[in-house]
C-alpha cells in the first residue's frame, strides 16, 4: 500500500519506496511512515563551528577551577604538593587558545558524521533501534579528530595546573618553552591515553545525550511549538545526566592520562595500561578513582553547559530539531 495509506499508529516499517525512493537513496529530510529517525536539515559547517566555539567557551572557562582541583587530586605527587587550592585559574590561557577551537572541530565533525551515516547506511540499519549506534560512531570520529587540538591543550593546561611548590604558577609562554624542549612530540605526550579516554567518554555521553533529549517528556510538545527556550533547557538536562555518567565511568582512564601527561621525563612515561596497573598496585582500586567527585561534577555541569549551549546556538541559528 502507498505510504500515505498507512495508519498513523502503531508505527510500522515503511515500504521500500519510503526508504529508498526513486533515486535509490534516503533523504534525511523526508517524512517517512516507518520508525526511522528524522534528523532534519544538516547544519552548515559554519553554524556547527560557531555553536561549538560558543559551547566550548560556556564550559571551559567557568568550570576551569573545578578542573584544576581534579587535576591536582590526580597528580602523582598528591593534591597538596601539586598546588592544593592555590591559583585555581592556572592553565586557563591554554584552554582559551587551544581547547575552545577543539570544541568547534568536534561539533563540525559530529554533525557531518551523524547526517552522513543517517543518509547512507543500508535500509536494514535505518530503524531507530540502531540510531544509538550511529550516534556512537559519529561521536568517536569527532573525538579522535578533536584530539589533534585537544591533546596539546591538555599537556599545556595540566602542567600549568600542577604548580607544585612554586610561589607563582608558570606562564603560558614558559610552559610552551618547557614542553617544546622535547620537540613537537612533547605537545602530544599522552595522545594515545587521551584518545583512549575521550573515545569511551564520547561513546557513552553522546548517544545517551541524544536518546535522553529525544525521549524527554517535554520534548514532543516543545518541538511542536518550536519553543527554543524549552528545547535548550532539555538539552542542558540531558547533557548533565549524560556527562556525569560518562565522567564517572571513565575516571580510571582520566587518572592514568593525567599521570602520563604530568610525567615530564619521557623515559619515565609508561603506556596507558601499564600506568593504570602501577596506580592500582600502589593505591589500590581507589587510586584509579582519585578526583572522581570533582570529575563527575565537572562532566555533569560541563555536559549541561557544553551540550546545552550547542543546542541553543543551533536553534537560534534556525536549525530544526529532529523528530
Amino acid at each position: 500500500a502507498p505510504a500515505g495509506d498507512l495508519p498513523p499508529q502503531p508505527p510500522t516499517p515503511g515500504p521500500p519506496a519510503a526508504l529508498g525512493g526513486a533515486g535509490g537513496g534516503r533523504d534525511a529530510n523526508s517524512v517517512e511512515a516507518g520508525p526511522a529517525r528524522q534528523l532534519g536539515p544538516q547544519p552548515p559547517a559554519s553554524v556547527s563551528m560557531i555553536a561549538g566555539f560558543l559551547a566550548g567557551m560556556a564550559v571551559d572557562i567557568p568550570l576551569h577551577p573545578l578542573d584544576t582541583v581534579k587535576t591536582r587530586m590526580q597528580a602523582p605527587e598528591g593534591f597538596a604538593a601539586a598546588g592544593g587550592f592555590r591559583s585555581p585559574w592556572s592553565g586557563l590561557s591554554a584552554v582559551v587558545v587551544v581547547s575552545v577551537p577543539g570544541s568547534a572541530i568536534f561539533f563540525v565533525v559530529y554533525e557531518y558524521a551523524r547526517h552522513f551515516l543517517e543518509r547512507n547506511v543500508p535500509p536494514a540499519l535505518q530503524d531507530k533501534r540502531y540510531a544509538i549506534g550511529r550516534d556512537a560512531v559519529a561521536a568517536s570520529l569527532a573525538d579522535v579528530s578533536a584530539c589533534v587540538v585537544r591533546v596539546p591543550c591538555e599537556v599545556l593546561k595540566q602542567r600549568m595546573q600542577a604548580i607544585g611548590p612554586m610561589a607563582t604558577p608558570p606562564t603560558f609562554r614558559a610552559t610552551v618553552a618547557r614542553v617544546s624542549s622535547e620537540g613537537l612530540r612533547g605537545f602530544f605526550a599522552g595522545f594515545g591515553a587521551t584518545a583512549m579516554r575521550e573515545v569511551p567518554f564520547a561513546l557513552i555521553q553522546m548517544p545517551l545525550f541524544e536518546e535522553l533529549k529525544h525521549r524527554h517528556p517535554w520534548a514532543a510538545s516543545a518541538r511542536a511549538r518550536g519553543d527554543t527556550a524549552h528545547l535548550g533547557f532539555i538539552g542542558m538536562q540531558s547533557g548533565c545526566v549524560a556527562g556525569m555518567i560518562a565522567g564517572v565511568a571513565t575516571t580510571p582512564l582520566d587518572v592514568a592520562k593525567t599521570h602520563i601527561i604530568l610525567t615530564e621525563n619521557r623515559a619515565n612515561r609508561r603506556g596507558l595500561y601499564q600506568t593504570m596497573n602501577a596506580i592500582r598496585a600502589e593505591c589500590g582500586m581507589a587510586g584509579l578513582f582519585k578526583g572522581g567527585v570533582p570529575r563527575a561534577a565537572h562532566c555533569g555541569l560541563g555536559g549541561a553547559l557544553w551540550l546545552g549551549a550547542f543546542e541553543w546556538s543551533k536553534l537560534l541559528w534556525g536549525c530544526r530539531p529532529y523528530t
